[in-house]
């Protein structure tokens, strides 16, 4: 049996009749499921990542279009989760490359060909297999659609935000808003994938960090939103602070009587090849929300007798 926790999770695939082991990839919109500390919908974050250009075509007949054909059904050529489409079977080169001591090389080893990681339509379990060469049609991923496998692979820590005043804010009175810096939720932090002849890393500081603060009139809808340049400076009494909000109304007809404020982070994103070969991901931001509310903040009004 291949000790690949890859192929642990499970999901029902639509439109095609058919139950495998999905892989989370970062190049679809959403990012998921997951481990505890990865960037996505598992942990309460919601990971948006469009890479331009990143789309597959080729495989299974229709070379250079985005769809092929497979007795008579239409399917994509390339699926983030699955890989090339090849004579009914999606393909994926398995990474890493299962141990040579087990069964599934039948003896082989990598000189004789490879391992991939093969979904078929219909009722076939899906399950690696090994190959002396590529499937039918397959070609081999791009450095920069690797680079995005690797963003996928990527794992944040988890940490408090915070605002001061927290309970006795009070409008026209600047609010700090911060959260405890450390490498594991800042940056740069990296993740890697294989390929036969390189490795791709992909690296991400982070860029800047956006409350989101609906601070409107309730039933409104209205959110601010405060575009800050790093974690913010912790609250230290006569000090300016780096990152702020000051409230225009008090918070009195807001659910709860409090502002909700929620936490999207943006990422610089570079990668690299194991060859020291620059991939080009300039025009790629990689936003993460944290999507359900974090902070509740009430906010009071001071009234000043003449």
């Amino acid at each position: 049996m291949l000790n690949s926790a890859r192929r642990a999770a499970l999901c029902v695939l639509t439109g095609i009749g058919l139950t495998v082991g999905a892989v989370p990839s970062a190049s679809a919109d959403v990012v998921g499921p997951c481990g505890d500390t990865t960037i996505c919908a598992g942990h309460g974050w919601t990971a948006t990542a469009q890479p331009p250009g990143s789309g597959g075509s080729g495989g299974g007949g229709d070379s250079g279009s985005n769809t092929c054909s497979w007795n008579g059904e239409t399917v994509p050529c390339w699926r983030d989760d699955l890989g090339w489409f090849s004579e009914g079977c999606y393909y994926r080169l398995a990474s890493p490359q299962p141990l040579e001591s087990e069964d599934v090389w039948d003896g082989r080893t990598s000189k004789d060909g490879a391992i991939y990681d093969r979904a078929c339509l219909g009722n076939e379990a899906p399950g690696a297999v090994f190959l002396a060469s590529p499937p039918a049609g397959m070609r081999p991923r791009t450095p920069r659609q690797l680079a995005f496998d690797a963003l996928g692979k990527i794992e944040i820590g988890l940490r408090e935000l915070h605002v001061a005043p927290k309970t006795d804010a009070v409008v026209g009175s600047p609010v700090w808003l911060w959260f405890d810096p450390a490498r594991d939720f800042t940056g740069p932090l990296s993740g890697t994938v294989h390929a036969p002849d390189y490795d791709v890393t992909t690296t991400v500081t982070l860029k800047q960090v956006i409350w989101h603060v609906d601070d409107g009139p309730a039933g409104q809808g209205r959110v601010t939103d405060v575009v800050c340049d790093d974690a913010g400076t912790p609250f230290t009494a006569g000090g300016t602070p780096s990152c702020s909000h000051t409230f225009t109304a008090s918070s009195a007809k807001m659910n709860d009587h409090a502002y909700t404020v929620t936490v999207s982070l943006l990422w610089r994103v570079t990668a690299h090849t194991s060859t020291n070969v620059d991939i080009n991901m300039a025009d790629f931001t990689w936003r993460t929300d944290l999507d359900k509310p974090v902070l509740r903040i009430p906010v009071n009004e001071v009234q000043v007798l003449n």
